[in-house]
């Protein structure tokens, strides 16, 4: 008897040691990417940074050593949230191990705040232990502008051979230019159009003075612009364009 209860005693306890094991879950780094202007990746690293609108992050799980999962099942929990005048809303939940998103809203009193929880799942002994205290991301986009200017010599010095617009944070962009008796000789959008990035602003080339392949006199042309920003403000603008072949002197105001 006394031999019994000996041997059930050693199997509780090895069953309650069992459910009471503590495993050591993975050391993981959170990581957000997006490709940046010029065609490179970047890495959101300064807690608060602000960037142009519109921006698709990429975020990622790396762990340390990947050997360490093994014997788990991991979940994972994204939380993308927006702050929009001190008030913070959940915009979507996503439970891959890598999710991609695309901010379009920005603008004063907007941020946004991305935090993950991953749950690690200990096959053999069913225990679970959640690790949610990874440090947040957080970033925000920039408001709106448009800018249009009155002149360009296309004479092929070099010096503002080509007519720019001046943008940023444009989450659509379209312009037609016509002649002074209202012909339309060249038209382009935000996915027909050649960009240039230059301290913080984008650049859409949208003429080359230039129609059916020949250059236009010099004289007055006209500019429609319509565009839409990621603060909410819808553009449309008409502008004067003075052709000056003869002149070297750029048509920044």
């Amino acid at each position: 008897m006394t031999y019994m209860k000996r041997y059930f005693l050693c199997v509780l306890c090895l069953m309650l040691g069992l459910a009471m094991e503590v495993h050591a879950v993975p050391d993981v780094q959170v990581q957000a990417s997006f490709i940046n202007h010029e065609g490179a990746k970047e890495q959101i690293e300064e807690t608060g940074a602000t960037y142009d609108a519109p921006l698709t992050v990429t975020f990622t799980v790396e762990f340390d050593n990947l050997a360490d999962t093994v014997g788990y099942d991991v979940l994972y929990e994204w939380e993308i949230n927006q702050i929009k005048d001190n008030v913070e809303r959940l915009l979507v939940k996503r439970n891959e191990e890598s999710t991609t998103y695309t901010f379009t809203e920005g603008g004063t009193g907007i941020s946004y705040s991305i935090g993950l929880a991953i749950t690690y799942r200990h096959r053999e002994s069913g225990s679970e232990e959640t690790v949610d205290d990874f440090e947040k991301i957080t970033f925000s986009l920039r408001g709106s502008s448009l800018h249009l200017y009155n002149a360009f010599s296309p004479n092929g010095d070099g010096t503002n051979d080509l007519f720019k617009v001046k943008t940023q944070s444009l989450l659509s962009f379209r312009m037609k230019i016509f002649n002074r008796w209202g012909q339309e000789v060249v038209s382009g959008d935000q996915s027909t159009l050649d960009t240039e990035y230059e301290d913080g602003y984008t650049y859409y080339i949208c003429w080359d003075g230039t129609y059916h392949g020949s250059r236009v006199e010099d004289g007055v042309y006209f500019i429609l612009v319509e565009a839409e920003g990621s603060d909410g403000i819808k553009y449309v603008k008409r502008g004067d364009i003075n052709i000056l072949t003869r002149s070297t002197k750029g048509g920044k105001e």
